[in-house]
C-alpha cells in the first residue's frame, strides 16, 4: 500500500520572498517528497490584518492553534516569535536573502540616511522591514535612540499620504512607490527564517528543505521566468526594474549566526531575555 502524503499547511505573506515555496508546490518538488502542501498566499485581512501586535497577526496566531504546520519569515521574527510564543522551531534560514529599500516621497527635503534621524519612518512592527531599517540606520551612523519608528498596516499609503516622512518598503510596494514618484534612499538587505510547528520532525524539515532548494534551483534557470515568478503582483512593465531578492537556497542555522542576532536583539532591548540556540533551533 502506498504511504499517504504527510500534509503541510503553509501561509505566506509576502509573495516575493516566499515564491519558491509556491514554486515548490507548482512545479510537485514538495509531491515529490511526500509531503501534500496547501499553500496558503498573503493573511485574510490583507493589510488589515498586519497589526502591531505580532502575537495577533494572522500566522502568528494559526501557528499557536496548530492551525499552521510552517511559516517563513524574517531571522529576527523568527527568533522573537518562537521565544515569546512558545511553540515551534527554527529549521533554517530561507530561500533567499530578502530586499527592500528606505523611501522618501518625491517633495521630501530629506536627501540622505542621516537626515532621517528623529523622523517618523513607517514600517511593519518587529517584521523585517522594522530590523533591517534600524541595521541600515545604525550603518550611516544614525544611533538607535534617534530612530524613530511607527507602525503601519499599511506603509505604502502612509509614506503617500504624508503621515510618516519615510518607509521601509518590500517588493511590490517599493516598485509602486517608485511609480509615484517616491524616491529610494537605500536598499534593505536580511535573511528570513523558517519556523515550523512542534510536531513536524526532523525526516519532515529535511524534506522541506531540499524541495525548496529545489525550487531555488528551477527559479535559477533563467532571470526572465524568476522575475515572471518572484515579481508576480507587479504589472508586467515593471518586472523588468522590479527589485528582486538574491536566490541563496535554505541554509542551516548556525548558533554562531543566532547568537550574534540575539545578543543584537537584547542590547536593543527587543528581548526581554536570551533564548537558547537549542531551545528555538532544530538545525542538521
Amino acid at each position: 500500500m502506498a504511504r499517504m502524503a504527510r500534509t503541510i499547511r503553509l501561509q505566506s505573506d509576502s509573495n516575493a520572498h516566499d515564491r519558491p515555496w509556491r514554486v515548490a508546490v507548482e512545479q510537485g518538488f514538495f509531491a515529490a517528497e511526500g509531503l501534500e502542501v496547501e499553500y496558503h498566499e498573503d493573511n485574510p485581512k490583507g493589510a488589515a490584518g498586519r497589526v502591531e501586535d505580532f502575537s495577533q497577526r494572522w500566522k502568528e496566531s494559526q501557528l499557536q492553534k496548530g492551525a499552521l504546520e510552517v511559516y517563513p519569515v524574517c531571522e529576527w521574527g523568527a527568533i522573537e516569535r518562537v521565544h515569546a510564543l512558545g511553540r515551534g522551531k527554527i529549521i533554517g534560514l530561507d530561500t533567499t536573502v530578502r530586499t527592500g529599500a528606505l523611501m522618501v516621497r518625491r517633495d521630501s527635503k530629506i536627501q540622505s540616511l542621516g537626515e532621517l534621524r528623529n523622523v517618523p519612518i513607517a514600517v511593519t512592527w518587529h517584521a523585517g522591514t522594522f530590523y533591517a531599517a534600524i541595521e541600515t540606520l545604525e550603518a550611516a551612523g544614525v544611533s538607535f535612540t534617534e530612530i524613530k519608528l511607527v507602525h503601519a498596516n499599511d506603509r505604502l499609503d502612509a509614506l503617500l499620504g504624508g503621515a510618516a516622512e519615510a518607509a521601509a518598503l518590500m517588493e511590490p510596494l517599493v516598485s509602486r512607490a517608485l511609480a509615484a514618484g517616491a524616491r529610494k534612499l537605500a536598499d534593505l538587505r536580511w535573511r528570513g527564517g523558517i519556523v515550523v510547528g512542534d510536531d513536524v520532525d526532523e525526516e519532515t524539515a529535511a524534506k522541506l528543505r531540499r524541495a525548496l532548494n529545489h525550487a531555488i534551483d528551477w527559479l535559477r534557470e533563467n532571470e526572465d521566468r524568476s522575475r515572471k515568478e518572484v515579481l508576480r503582483d507587479l504589472e508586467p512593465a515593471q518586472r523588468a526594474a522590479g527589485l528582486m531578492p538574491e536566490l541563496v537556497g535554505v541554509k542551516t542555522y548556525q548558533a554562531d549566526e543566532f547568537n550574534e542576532k540575539v545578543e543584537w536583539m537584547m542590547k536593543r532591548g527587543f528581548l526581554a531575555e536570551a533564548p537558547n540556540y537549542s531551545e528555538v533551533a532544530r538545525c542538521k
